[in-house]
């Protein structure tokens, strides 16, 4: 009997420790790779989405005193918050106002723009390469710089420019006159937002099939217009709704570029929420006012959210379809 069982045990495939070995440590190292790879978006999300959002939403319900302890406060922040509305009311009129046309009249303006000049660059007309390396200048450039700039150039050599060539003596200050300080303020905003667009449309373009543009051209469509109904806009318009839907979810904390321009002193006249919000958070605020505006936060997270879900909703219903 002993010598069957030895005689079994030496029949038996022997599996060397040192592959098992190999085998095992390459499989963790699949495991740690796979980790490592989402630890770092995951993160960033818990820390600077999940938990900021999260406090944000129980500081809406909070009480803070002198001394900075929290307690519970109901209610109360939410009526404080729509009494400071009614008394900045001057103010929020102004930034309600203005975040309306900061979101509308780029769309309205600037997207024919984008979409045009994408396919320009798109189809590599003679000096396209130019315009899209001159529109990619602002995200090459650090912000601060640009803005500078721009303000430099505003202030000081283009009313040098008018006054030379043009032969213009009052030019105003575009800057400080109250009747064109939203407008150079909403141009510049929308001369930046070229630099993003320009490689976002043109990148969509790139993807659709050449054998689909072939195929067209059998069927007559030969021109842009044609082209760009039929073809480019059905094929990229889910890239053109994930702009238009970000844009708005953001339209109302976005402060554009009045920060960098005024700080925390820009007149009334270029106010929008976002830097309405920005004010009376880092100029004016105190912690104990943070519960307030976390409030006003939630607010205005409840009217854009539903609206938000609405416009995803009516794209994806009466947008251009694929086939």
């Amino acid at each position: 009997m002993s010598d069957n069982f030895s005689a079994s045990k030496e029949t038996e495939p022997s599996v060397s420790p040192r592959k098992r070995k190999i085998t095992l440590s390459q499989k963790h190292k699949n495991y740690i790779f796979v980790f490592l790879c989402f630890l770092y978006p995951v993160g960033l999300w818990a820390f600077f989405f999940f938990s900021v959002n999260i406090q944000s939403i129980v500081l809406a319900f909070q009480k803070i005193d002198y001394y900075g302890n929290a307690t519970f406060n109901g209610l109360k922040n939410f009526s404080l918050f729509f009494e400071t509305v009614i008394k900045d009311g001057d103010y929020l009129k102004v930034s309600f106002i203005n975040t309306l046309k900061n979101y509308l009249i780029p769309l309205v303006i600037c997207l024919p723009l984008y979409l045009i000049f994408s396919y320009y660059i798109f189809k590599k007309t003679k000096g396209s390469k130019f315009v899209q390396f001159v529109s990619m200048i602002p995200s090459i450039i650090p912000g601060m710089v640009i803005s500078l700039v721009f303000k430099l150039f505003v202030e000081t050599t283009l009313p040098q420019v008018c006054k030379t060539v043009f032969n213009v003596s009052q030019f105003p200050n575009l800057f400080s006159d109250p009747k064109y300080t939203y407008g150079t303020t909403l141009f510049y905003t929308m001369w930046l937002s070229f630099a993003t667009s320009l490689i976002v449309y043109p990148n969509a373009m790139n993807a659709i099939q050449q054998e689909i543009f072939e195929s067209s051209e059998l069927d007559g469509i030969d021109n842009f217009f044609s082209e760009m109904r039929y073809i480019i806009l059905p094929l990229i318009y889910p890239t053109i709704s994930t702009f238009l839907i970000t844009g708005f979810a953001a339209f109302l904390m976005n402060a554009g570029s009045l920060v960098t321009f005024w700080l925390g002193s820009a007149p009334i006249e270029t106010y929008n929420v976002g830097y309405y919000y920005y004010v009376k958070t880092f100029i004016e605020a105190n912690e104990m006012v943070y519960p307030m505006l976390s409030a006003g936060g939630l607010v205005m997270t409840l009217i854009v959210a539903p609206l938000t879900l609405l416009l995803k909703w009516a794209l994806e219903k009466f947008g251009p379809s694929e086939d």
